[in-house]
């Protein structure tokens, strides 16, 4: 977008659901920030059988097969991810703006269990598959040398409008006006990922 040049830095937020991402590339600091890309990021191979859901597809397996299978799927959503990733330094290039941060959107955060005790309970399965998409994008954003965290759902909005000094009210008008500016689709997916990387600039 025309003005960009002069932000000092870009972060990129993702949204994750089960196979993609909604990401938004965001430049800025504090409460002025502009919106680069969003997009629909691929994070799953699906030409092959049980790639987008990979516990779910483990969980009849035997054993040693579930954790192939498993770690088949991390490695592809990895390299994903990583692309990904690189397409939006490839952005930021092109407007002479350095990525420095990715933040991902998270549920709960409660740690789990072995592969076992996942792949013997159907609700930590998909808890399961939830974090193997967020662990994904963390993985690659470090490996590409970019700070990495996370960022409660919950919290996501608050969290912002405390680091920018924004009361909640007006933090939720901002981002239905920055959705006006960028245009459709400006979704919930959209708006957390856009918050997901207001998060990293507002530091």
């Amino acid at each position: 977008m025309a003005g960009a040049a002069k932000f000092g830095k870009a972060a990129l937020g993702f949204r994750t659901h089960s196979g993609w991402a909604s990401a938004v590339l965001a430049a800025g600091s504090g409460a002025a920030i502009e919106i680069l890309e969003r997009r629909h990021v691929a994070l799953c191979d699906s030409s092959k059988a049980g790639s987008k859901q990979p516990f779910h597809a483990a969980e009849p397996m035997p054993f040693a097969q579930a954790e192939s299978h498993i770690e088949l799927c991390r490695k592809t959503t990895e390299a994903m991810a990583r692309d990904a990733i690189g397409a939006a330094r490839a952005v930021c290039e092109r407007q002479k703006i350095p990525l420095r941060s990715v933040c991902v959107i998270t549920a709960s955060g409660r740690a789990l269990p072995d592969l076992a005790a996942i792949l013997a309970s159907h609700a930590l399965i998909h808890a399961a598959e939830g974090e193997f998409y967020r662990d994904a994008i963390l993985s690659a954003a470090k490996v590409l040398d970019l700070k990495a965290t996370r960022l409660k759902a919950a919290d996501a909005l608050s969290h912002v409008a405390m680091r920018i000094d924004m009361s909640e009210g007006a933090m939720t008008k901002t981002l239905s006006e920055i959705g006006k500016t960028v245009g459709r689709p400006w979704t919930s997916d959209e708006k957390l990922a856009t918050l997901a990387a207001w998060s990293m600039l507002a530091r």
